[in-house]
């Protein structure tokens, strides 16, 4: 009886290092192929992405200075129309007059002129030339010699004091009543902007603002501030557009209202004019490149409503250039970026090789390691729970879960990792989420302290909640428990953080501890979502008299003292100062306005063109000498199709305005017409309405300002 042979050792086979290792090595090498044919498709991607982001900042760079310039001109516009209407100087006065305008222009070293013009033709203004000199210019008709005389005082600016330096007399034809800024304020009620060349002293494209100065009920003349656009070409030239890029402004019929300066060009002569560049027209390359991009696209500058990223060759050269177009909230005009492909692709290209040679470098270190760590009954189990622990590290406790593993130990490890976390979950509820992450995270001591930043505050109140408790008893607890409970979902969904409950009423905030450069839209898009939730809660029928509960919300913007506020033995992770009390008072306003929503004019600024608002009025809030503008806020931007025509907010705003005019039968009418259009009761215009009347038989006080005085919280 033959035995059977001993089965023979499995010849041949492999060992699982060596089957890792070689899998990984394969791998890489499939990666290091398919990068070189992916890394082109890659690499046009990053380049359009890093072009979008360089001209969102360039964008966002021009709007600052823009507004900032044009912020000045108006500044000073009023406070010269102030100074003539309170008659603290006459504009008749000529040395007064004439102070008020140099020192006005010298503080001010963005503006170029300002001026006041006479309904005769008389012209008299203040203008900074172009050497950081001063000069006074007066045109008007000189009864002596019958012609109309130019007077120009020039004056040195002498360690920033004003010097005289001499005086000249020409013959001038410069009528002020025909230019188009002194049309422009004399057809409007308000400030107009205007593009405008023409000069007593030479021909430069300008834009300014004019207004009519009318001194009780009699037209006196317009005052007009001048910014030289080449005020706008110089900021121009301190934006890098990549290496060889090229940022200008252009007006909707095509011209170059703004152009980077050339560092080896000498100044303009004063007596030469300078006329509008056309883009069409233009031998500049990158113009020709941006108008070769809007002509590839079918547009046109007066058409781009929206940020148009493009790319274009120039039809000389035939240079390939990225040119985007964006817009800006002005006049119309449209910030134009044309930027060589090459200023970014030629640094893919060398980055490509620098990539394969990497990759290579990676196959053969994770080969090495894989042979190392090939042991799958520990290496995989433990990779699990160090992401496990990972979860716990950044206190997202929700994430964690029971690893299995045939290894006692480890299964042991993970099972009580997995009860630690429980144990910790009921730790969260007593703080931030964020904060306790963030400490956490970083092994940051709780100790007291904070720091001062900028953030959104929301407060919250229910309306008739009083009520509704005293009926209900102890059976108002669920009641709050499940309104807090949705409340604190809202905050959270909109990447706020709840600071604290006193009893219905929430407050929250934005932009700490995680900071949220949004935090103002945020908070904005969370005290609608506040309204929604608690239309929903009132709907589901599940709590009795639930149906009779409102919200209050307040939001306010500002500068706050936040961190862990307390003693060495207890702390709390909440905000102080004004602007917190501030948005309390404003939620509180809302009960005499009949509003939902209101904001301050901080929340409104920094929201931007995110939200659409209201002005409801100017307040001096409980506690504060000054008065702020509050807004009510309808939605979001994107809300505008849902919200149907908002015409009665322009009949409401004029009615604003005639009130703090004190035309109190005006302002009652237009607030009329605001309830009429809206065609529903409009709670700040029954307000105003009623405070008219009030004015109308009792009128203010005589240096009354339009500000409505809280005189409680």
């Amino acid at each position: 009886m033959n035995a059977n042979p001993p089965p023979a050792r499995a010849a041949g086979r492999l060992g699982i290092r060596f089957v890792l290792t070689a899998l990984v090595v394969v791998i890489g090498i499939l990666t290091a192929v398919l990068v070189h044919s992916t890394w082109s498709v890659t690499a046009n991607r990053n380049v359009r992405d890093v072009v979008g982001q360089l001209n969102r900042q360039i964008v966002s760079a021009i709007g600052e200075e823009l507004t900032g310039v044009l912020a000045s001109a108006s500044a000073v516009q009023e406070a010269l129309r102030t100074i003539f209407f309170q008659n603290v100087i006459s504009t008749t006065d000529e040395a007064k007059r004439e102070f008020t305008f140099l020192a006005l222009l010298q503080s001010q070293p963005s503006l170029s002129w300002i001026s006041f013009g006479w309904p005769d033709g008389h012209f008299f203004g203040a203008q900074k030339v172009d050497d950081g000199h001063i000069r006074m210019v007066e045109v008007g008709y000189d009864p002596a010699t019958g012609v109309v005389r130019r007077r120009i005082d020039n004056y040195d600016v002498i360690d920033g004091d004003i010097e005289f330096k001499e005086r000249l007399f020409t013959d001038n034809s410069y009528d002020s009543t025909q230019q188009p800024w002194y049309k422009n304020a004399v057809a409007a009620d308000i400030p107009v902007w205007t593009e405008v060349m023409d000069f007593p002293t030479r021909v430069r494209p300008a834009i300014s603002t004019s207004t009519r100065l009318v001194v009780f009920q009699e037209y006196i003349g317009v005052i007009n501030v001048v910014i030289e656009l080449e005020r706008l070409s110089r900021f121009l030239s301190t934006l890098k557009a990549g290496e060889h890029g090229t940022v200008f402004i252009l007006a909707p019929d095509g011209r170059v209202m703004a152009a980077p300066l050339d560092p080896q060009a000498h100044p303009m002569p004063e007596s030469e004019a300078v006329p509008w560049r056309h883009v069409a027209s233009d031998p500049q390359p990158e113009l020709r490149a941006a108008v070769a991009a809007l002509k590839d696209a079918g547009l046109t500058l007066d058409a781009v409503k929206e940020t148009r990223q493009l790319e274009a060759r120039d039809p000389v050269d035939g240079r390939p250039y990225f040119v985007t177009f964006s817009p800006l909230n002005f006049q119309g005009w449209t910030v134009a970026t044309v930027i060589p492909t090459s200023d970014f692709l030629d640094a893919f290209d060398r980055s490509t090789e620098m990539l394969l040679w990497m990759v290579a470098l990676f196959v053969f270190a994770v080969a090495a390691a894989g042979t190392l760590f090939a042991d799958r009954l520990v290496v995989g189990p433990m990779r699990r729970i160090a992401r496990q622990l990972q979860h716990v590290e950044q206190f997202r406790l929700d994430r964690i879960a029971h690893v299995a593993s045939p290894l006692r130990e480890l299964d042991s490890l993970s099972t009580t990792l997995d009860q630690m976390g429980r144990g910790l979950a009921s730790f969260q509820k007593f703080l931030p989420t964020e904060l306790v992450r963030l400490l956490v995270s970083q092994g940051v001591e709780a100790r007291p302290g904070g720091s001062r930043q900028t953030l959104s505050i929301l407060f919250t109140d229910l309306a008739g909640f009083t009520t509704l408790s005293e009926r209900l008893g102890d059976r108002i607890v669920p009641v709050l428990a499940d309104y807090l409970g949705r409340m604190s979902c809202v905050v959270r969904d909109s990447q706020g953080t709840v600071d604290k409950f006193i009893g219905d009423a929430v407050m929250a905030f934005w932009g700490a501890p995680i900071a949220d450069p949004d935090h103002a839209v945020h908070a904005c898009r969370c005290a609608l979502a506040a309204q929604r939730m608690l239309a929903a809660f009132r709907a589901s029928g599940a709590h009795e008299g639930a149906s009779e509960l409102r919200m209050r919300i307040g939001i306010n913007t500002g500068e706050v003292l936040v961190g862990n506020i307390g003693s060495e033995d207890r702390l709390n992770y909440t905000a102080i100062g004004d602007p917190v009390n501030v948005a309390s008072r404003l939620e509180a306003l809302n009960k005499r306005y009949g509003t939902e929503i209101l904001l301050g004019e901080a929340t409104r600024r920094a929201a931007g063109d995110a939200i659409l608002v209201r002005r409801v009025d100017t307040v001096a809030v409980y506690g504060r000498m000054t008065g702020i503008a509050i807004y009510e806020l309808l939605g979001m931007k994107e809300d505008r199709g849902a919200l149907g025509a908002l015409d009665w907010i322009g009949a409401y705003e004029a009615g604003l305005a005639a009130y703090r005019e004190r035309r109190w039968d005006r302002a009652i009418e237009l607030f009329r017409e605001t309830m009429r259009l809206r065609g529903m009761d409009d709670g700040p215009s029954r307000t105003m309405m009623a405070r008219c009347a009030e004015f109308r038989a009792a009128p203010p006080a005589a240096d009354w300002m339009g500000v409505s005085v809280m005189e409680t919280k």
